[in-house]
C-alpha cells in the first residue's frame, strides 16, 4: 500500500486545481491519490441513467462550485455511489467475471505500475473496475485511464471474438480527500475482492 506523504499527498484546497469536463467534472492536483472506475459500456441500464443524469444536472444547477465538503458528501451520497450499487448489481454482459477477461485487464493495470503511476488497491468485478492510485509525474490520470482501456478492450474483444465498445467513454474518479476517506475507500476494494 501507499505511504501519505511519501507516495502521495491528500487534496489541498488551497493549492491549483486543474480541471477537465466531460460529462463529469475531474480535478488535477500533483501527488493526488485518486479513487477511479470504470465500467463495461452495458453495465447500468439506460433508462437508470436518463433519470441520474436529470437528477444531477438538477443538483448542479442548485449547488454551483466550488462545493462545501456538505455539498461534497452530498454528492457522493446521493451520485456516487447510487451507480456503484447499479454497478454491484452486475447488469450487463459481466465478461470480467471471465478469468481471460479479468486478466488482460490486470495486465494492463499492472503494466506501468511504478514508472507512470503508483497503484495503491485494486479490484476487477464483473462489470467494472476500481482502482487507487497517483498518477507520477508528466502522467495524467486521462492518459492512464486511457491505455488501460483502450489495451484491455483491444484484448477483451479478441478473446470473445467481438468487436466495437466495451467501455463506458468516461470513468469515475475521486480525489481522496483525507485519511478516513482513504481507510473506507480500501475497505470498499477489499469487500469486493472476497
Amino acid at each position: 500500500m501507499l505511504t501519505t506523504g511519501k507516495d502521495f499527498q491528500f487534496f489541498d484546497p488551497y493549492a491549483e486545481v486543474g480541471t477537465t469536463r466531460a460529462n463529469l467534472p475531474h480535478w488535477q492536483q500533483a501527488k493526488l491519490l485518486c479513487f477511479v472506475t470504470f465500467r463495461q459500456v452495458d453495465s447500468i441500464p439506460a433508462q437508470k441513467l436518463r433519470d441520474w443524469r436529470i437528477d444531477y444536472d438538477n443538483w448542479l444547477a442548485a449547488n454551483p462550485k466550488p462545493w462545501n465538503e456538505a455539498q461534497v458528501e452530498e454528492y457522493e451520497q446521493h451520485f456516487a455511489r447510487k451507480i456503484e450499487h447499479w454497478l454491484d448489481a452486475n447488469h450487463g454482459s459481466c465478461c470480467l467475471a471471465d478469468s481471460k477477461c479479468k486478466q488482460a485487464v490486470e495486465e494492463q493495470l499492472l503494466l506501468s505500475n511504478g514508472s507512470a503511476y503508483k497503484l495503491d488497491e485494486y479490484v476487477i468485478a464483473s462489470n467494472h473496475v476500481h482502482a487507487l492510485l497517483v498518477p507520477c509525474e508528466g502522467h495524467k490520470l486521462s492518459g492512464i485511464l486511457k491505455n488501460w482501456k483502450g489495451a484491455s478492450a483491444r484484448k477483451i474483444n479478441q478473446l470473445l471474438g467481438k468487436n466495437g465498445t466495451f467501455w463506458q467513454k468516461e470513468s469515475y474518479d475521486h480525489i481522496v480527500r483525507n485519511e478516513r476517506a482513504l481507510h473506507k475507500i480500501r475497505r470498499y476494494i477489499q469487500a469486493h475482492k472476497s
